[in-house]
């Protein structure tokens, strides 16, 4: 979990308005307060976040050092990209495992033997539809034949390439698809990007559900980048 972003510590997006920020607030805080069996330390970070992000001057003074530090960072990078540019010839990935034609996340042009985009760095292994697997449906669970992975891992949601990252705790994961606990709801049919210690994917979201304070995302893995192993469970990267 990143530390400094109060938003992303808050699970809502930098835009959102003050009534989300509040509810948001109120779901987490419910989550990890210590007398309910939450962590002291997140409790602290949650309610660190929400002093600042609930008063409007303080929100406006940390947007505005934010905004700074996202210039100076832009402008670090696009002098390095172009002294680099100056320095070496272009390079191409030429690593196996493509995603011909356009990124399933961002929609940017990659090289027919890319791994990744080189726009929004998303994993462009293409994960093969599982008949033997079927998600988003508790009553189906028996009838997977792949074996399933639970991680209480934290990983970072993404609901678009440009947008901040959401903190998640990944629920379990298989070569099929992966479920997510979250703080906020995430319409059905909606693409987004999952990044863990296990694992990278793009994800299409297949159901939301309330659980308690939080809601259960599933979704089923379009492209994926995993790791050599988890557990018992034997990640693959094609």
């Amino acid at each position: 979990m990143d530390r400094r972003n109060f938003y992303r510590r808050l699970h809502v997006q930098p835009d959102a308005p003050i009534e989300v920020i509040r509810a948001s607030y109120r779901v987490l805080i419910a989550l990890h307060h210590p007398d309910t069996g939450g962590d002291h330390e997140q409790a602290t970070r949650i309610n660190e976040a929400w002093a600042v992000l609930g008063d409007p001057a303080h929100r406006a003074a940390y947007d505005a050092k934010r905004a700074a530090r996202a210039d100076a960072i832009r402008a670090r990078r696009s002098g390095h990209a172009a002294s680099a540019a100056d320095e070496a010839p272009a390079r191409t990935d030429t690593t196996a495992g493509a995603a011909p034609g356009a990124c399933p996340f961002c929609r940017g042009a990659v090289t027919p033997r890319a791994s990744r985009c080189p726009r929004c760095q998303a994993p462009l292994t293409r994960i093969r539809p599982l008949a033997s697997e079927t998600l988003g449906a508790d009553r189906d669970q028996g009838r997977r034949r792949l074996p399933r992975v639970s991680r209480a891992d934290w990983g970072l949601l993404r609901l678009d390439w440009r947008s901040e990252p959401i903190d998640v705790r990944l629920r379990d994961l298989s070569l099929g698809g992966a479920s997510v606990f979250t703080g906020l709801p995430i319409e059905a049919g909606r693409r987004v990007r999952i990044t863990g210690a296990p694992f990278d994917a793009v994800v299409d979201v297949l159901t939301c559900r309330r659980a308690g304070n939080v809601f259960v995302v599933h979704g089923r893995l379009v492209t994926a980048s995993f790791a050599a192993r988890a557990g018992n469970f034997l990640h693959e990267t094609a």
